[in-house]
């Protein structure tokens, strides 16, 4: 119980360092936008459980978005230049559970669904396995894997040119069972935008 309630006074001292750099931004006017949806989701919905009645707490979750949720909400009002070249691409999307907790949708696959030429095959297969750090712990090595197993092979059998993720410890997992590369959405729409040719 004393390592716990010392993990909690821990987590409570990094969410309110963060709040407190962020909330000040949010009272400038703007919006928080996160690419990891892990960090999406521990601002909007788990410092509010960490610290319930912090002001500043409630003004941060209220203005964060994960990064393609908000791009796409950009697109639905006509704010998002469409001037993509054609990518002809086959991707292999694995949607990361801490999108599915944001209750936000598949904004990436909306948003992607815009890049002419660009084909997007979303894989339902359950967790990757990596379960934040689990795997990367040696002696979890293993039992991650065979977790993630039906995503992996699922990559494996698809005809895809490469694998598409948000969160980078899925990215990580993906990578360890195939040999195509995984990469960002943010990446791909920065690519068909001509702005990252090393891509």
């Amino acid at each position: 119980a004393l390592i716990a309630h010392g993990a909690i006074e821990a987590a409570q001292g990094v969410a309110r360092r963060n709040v407190a750099i962020l909330a000040e931004a949010v009272r400038q006017g703007y919006t928080i936008v996160a690419t990891e949806p892990s960090a999406a989701l521990a601002l909007a919905h788990e410092y509010p459980v960490l610290l319930p009645d912090d002001e500043d707490v409630q003004l941060v979750a209220r203005a964060t978005r994960e990064a393609c949720y908000y791009l796409w909400k950009c697109h639905q009002r006509g704010n998002l230049k469409l001037d993509f070249k054609p990518l002809p691409l086959a991707v292999g999307y694995h949607v990361p559970c801490h999108i599915k907790a944001l209750g936000i949708g598949i904004p990436a696959e909306n948003l992607l669904g815009l890049v002419p030429g660009l084909r997007i095959e979303t894989l339902e297969k359950g967790c990757s396995g990596m379960a934040g750090t689990f795997g990367l712990v040696k002696r979890n090595y293993r039992n991650s894997l065979r977790a993630g197993l039906p995503l992996i092979n699922g990559l494996r059998n698809a005809p895809i040119d490469v694998g598409m993720t948000e969160c980078c410890m899925c990215k990580m997992q993906m990578e360890h069972g195939m040999v195509t590369p995984t990469t960002h959405p943010i990446k791909l729409l920065a690519f068909a935008y001509g702005l990252m040719p090393e891509l």
